[in-house]
């Protein structure tokens, strides 16, 4: 079932199922475990879609993208994928020439195990960057992988694309529309390096509705724009960043208007409830905070605004430690606006709509609000407000606390 949170309604229209990847008519998949991870964890997923599809992907921006973006991206038919192969535990990021060889020989082997072109197959990694990929390992387990795929199997694919997730991220809608039922799945990874720009973060989708490729890949943009490109646990924009998304009309449902608008907004509460769950899961995470700037003179400085204060140290630790120390959101504030004709901000700032910060100075609080506030600054998720009071720009971003388990997992990650 897809990850619940208060910042999210679910579509009415919609009803969750269980199968994930694999609930939309025409997908199959597997997992296995090759040995990459330890204790015999799942770390290789294969999905294929048995029909042709339409298919719309997003990749990092990150300059030093790793071998499997670089060769999906720049080889292959990314209008057209039909199948992805995807390790976990190991980036093949920052690996030269042999990683990209490596990248071409996973999609290879995938290709002919399910008989498709390479072109057609995507590849995928995640986990520790830098270190070749152990081929000796990888490629039986494409083998194996390929010939167990099966309809029921996106649970195992799901499990076997994580790597320091807590917890699973996956779901699945059935989706009413007048045409007739049409249903969606998704699948994804991440919690730590997340600040997508198209963090590690790896996310799938399928549907079974017989889609345009237009209408699809503006579908797709506009649902990772409102959702994984909404959040942020760190800041630091993985090298591996991919949304795969795969319509291959097996329900044979060709939606007129109203069946497009209610895809689309499944897909934008899926995505939502995933980029969420990121968040929650942020490597030694204890909060999720849901920031809504407004008032700037536009969208860009609003954004800025959002971004310098969801990625600010101070503020990460202050939610960690449940103070409600609100100078720390006006400094990061400041540093975007200052400059040498800034004047002082009269803005407002609020806890879950408490005011702290009226006018750019402190409000007065009784001591029934501040055990309100106190209360508040105790629950797992936050909504923190922010006016600028200068215009009509506005901007939401959703950010994680920072702990100290995320210094002693990052400090011990590749050793």
């Amino acid at each position: 079932m897809l990850p619940l949170s208060r910042f999210l309604t679910l579509p009415s229209f919609a009803r969750q199922s269980e199968r994930s990847v694999t609930a939309p008519q025409g997908f199959a998949a597997a997992g296995a475990a090759t040995g990459v991870k330890k204790r015999g964890k799942l770390d290789l997923g294969i999905l294929v879609s048995r029909e042709p599809c339409v298919s719309a992907v997003t990749f990092t921006q990150n300059a030093a993208a790793a071998a499997p973006v670089r060769l999906t991206r720049e080889t292959g038919q990314c209008g057209a994928l039909r199948a992805v192969v995807v390790n976990a535990g190991n980036a093949n990021a920052c690996t030269g020439k042999q990683g990209l060889a490596d990248a071409a020989r996973m999609r290879l082997l995938t290709a002919q195990q399910l008989r498709l072109p390479v072109e057609l197959v995507a590849v995928a990694s995640t986990g520790v960057i830098g270190v070749p990929l152990p081929m000796e390992r990888i490629e039986p387990g494409i083998v194996g992988t390929a010939r167990a795929v099966r309809p029921g199997g996106g649970e195992h694919f799901a499990q076997a694309i994580r790597t320091t997730d807590r917890t699973p991220k996956r779901g699945a809608f059935e989706i009413e529309t007048s045409e007739g039922v049409v249903r969606l799945g998704v699948a994804a990874k991440g919690c730590g390096m997340i600040s997508p720009n198209m963090a590690t973060m790896l996310c799938f989708v399928t549907c079974d509705a017989l889609l345009k490729p237009d209408v699809w890949t503006v579908m797709v943009k506009d649902a990772v724009d409102a959702s994984f490109n909404r959040v942020t646990v760190d800041g630091q924009e993985s090298t591996n960043d991919m949304v795969l998304a795969l319509a291959n009309g097996a329900a044979g449902v060709v939606p007129g208007e109203q069946g497009l608008e209610r895809i689309a907004e499944s897909l934008r509460a899926a995505l939502l409830s995933l980029a969420l769950a990121m968040v929650a899961d942020g490597e030694g995470a204890t909060k999720t905070v849901k920031l809504s700037v407004s008032g700037a003179r536009d969208a860009e400085e609003a954004e800025h605004v959002a971004r310098a204060v969801a990625d600010s140290p101070l503020v990460k630790t202050a939610f960690y430690g449940r103070d409600a120390n609100w100078g720390r959101i006006v400094q990061a504030a400041g540093q975007v606006l200052g400059g040498p004709d800034a004047v002082a901000p009269t803005l407002d700032v609020a806890y879950d709509g408490l005011n702290v910060v009226g006018g750019g100075q402190p409000a007065v609080l009784g001591e029934g609000a501040q055990e309100r506030l106190a209360d508040i600054m105790t629950l797992p998720e936050i909504e923190l407000t922010l006016d600028l009071k200068t215009g009509e720009g506005a901007s939401t971003v959703y950010f994680s606390d920072l702990t100290h388990d995320y210094v002693t997992l990052n400090a011990e990650y590749s050793t």
